[in-house]
């Protein structure tokens, strides 16, 4: 699957290995160990290798769960409408086959509907393929699942990776990415990068969305992937390219954590703002102490029904004092079409207490 913007060039298989195995030997008599959570550089062969080490173990733990996965999209081109194959990567994080990846990989382009349950091919590390079925999304975080229908090799389960907390990562962390840049290519494996947590980008155009940023490569293919820690603790998503090749974005997994029963049960997120029920009046907006005036009965809404009258001057809706007509609106922001308010009104220097169904609007 192409993310929204294009490196200007992809990391090949062999980068990860490449810097680290030029004089990489060990020369202590013990080997050297590398702190997961460090954020400095090697300052000698003996670290270099340990740092090496680290990387090749958690690659070697998290290949086996990391997927392609493969779409068939309905397109119009030159005002015909067909069909192409996207494709972009994921993870599996459940022994059920549960697996997270970008919300853009797996649904179309708003503001096309999405819906939970669409076929997808995922292609395992050895090449093999099974099905699966796309769960939840949250567009406006690019978060998805979907679930393997097919059994697991292991018993009927599935490798997988654990998911870590995002929030406790460190400005200068190594990191690892995992998945398939330029989209899967027969024989080989997912692609290992390594690099470093840079920090957060809280906003994106105006959007807060704070985003993992690193300088772990990724490319066209890579969306949806697995961001690791050296502990082999699942911290991101791969969603968006940055304008150079030091610069990527991720969807954190504590980000994912939020939204994580909604998009198990097929939740399409964010959702619509529910609008607030009706009465069915014209109110004054001025404030007054006394109450909100009643400028206009909407004939046949639900203030009418109830017996408002032009001129009513409401003093108290659901039991709460209101001076404004945004007092009102406040307690109306709280309930549903259907449900029956109290109200208190002024008429004719006499209370009058209304009971009000709230209309849909």
């Amino acid at each position: 699957m192409t993310p929204r913007r294009m490196a200007r060039s992809f990391t090949p298989a062999g980068f990860l290995f490449a810097a680290l195995t030029l004089t990489a030997v060990a020369t202590a008599a013990d080997p050297v160990k590398w702190d997961p959570a460090r954020t400095s550089a090697p300052e000698d062969p003996a670290e270099l290798k340990a740092l090496q080490d680290t990387v090749t173990g958690v690659v070697q733990k998290c290949t086996p769960a990391t997927v392609g996965i493969k779409l068939t999209n309905e397109v119009k081109a030159r005002g015909r409408f067909q069909m192409a194959i996207a494709q972009g990567s994921g993870v599996i994080v459940s022994a059920d086959g549960l697996v997270l990846t970008a919300a853009h990989v797996i649904s179309p382009e708003p503001p096309e509907p999405y819906k939970p349950g669409r076929e997808v091919t995922l292609i395992l590390s050895d090449g093999s393929e099974v099905k699966g079925k796309t769960l939840g999304v949250n567009r406006k975080m690019d978060s998805g699942m979907l679930r393997i229908v097919d059994k697991g090799p292991n018993g009927g389960k599935w490798p997988f990776v654990p998911v870590g907390k995002s929030g406790e990562l460190r400005r200068g962390q190594w990191l690892v990415t995992l998945g398939h840049p330029g989209g899967y290519k027969e024989g080989r494996p997912p692609v290992a990068r390594l690099g470093r947590f840079q920090g957060i980008e809280r906003y994106i155009r105006g959007v807060e969305m704070n985003l993992l940023r690193t300088d772990t490569t990724i490319v066209g293919g890579d969306s949806g992937g697995p961001l690791f820690d050296l502990n082999a603790r699942l911290v991101g998503i791969h969603s968006q390219i940055g304008p150079d090749l030091t610069l990527n974005l991720h969807v954190s997994t504590d980000t994912f954590q939020t939204d994580w029963t909604a998009m198990l049960a097929g939740e399409v997120l964010p959702k619509a703002p529910t609008p607030p029920p009706v009465v069915g009046v014209v109110f004054d907006e001025k404030k007054s102490p006394s109450g909100v005036r009643v400028k206009e009965v909407v004939e046949d809404g639900p203030a009418a029904a109830a017996g408002f009258k032009d001129g009513d001057v409401i003093t108290t809706f659901d039991g709460k004092k209101v001076a404004t007509a945004d007092d009102i609106r406040t307690v109306l922001a709280k309930r549903k079409a259907g449900d029956v308010v109290e109200v208190a009104v002024l008429r004719d220097d006499e209370t009058v207490t209304l009971k009000l169904k709230l209309g849909k609007r």
